[in-house]
């Protein structure tokens, strides 16, 4: 998260909607745990709160 803000700030790539600046970021899994992914670096993005709350687990 910290890295992400250095380069990008408060900013949310969206999800199924416009990128946007969002103070409450958070660590998305790109496949979720229940689907067999992992926690590694590589299977997590940053999403707002609302963006992965609107992914859920696809």
């Amino acid at each position: 998260m910290a890295a992400h803000r250095q380069v990008y700030g408060d900013w949310c790539p969206g999800y199924q909607v416009p990128a946007h600046t969002s103070t409450d970021l958070t660590g998305d899994h790109i496949t979720p745990r229940s689907k067999g992914g992992t926690n590694t670096p590589d299977n997590v993005a940053v999403l707002c709160r609302a963006c992965n709350s609107r992914k859920h687990n696809s």
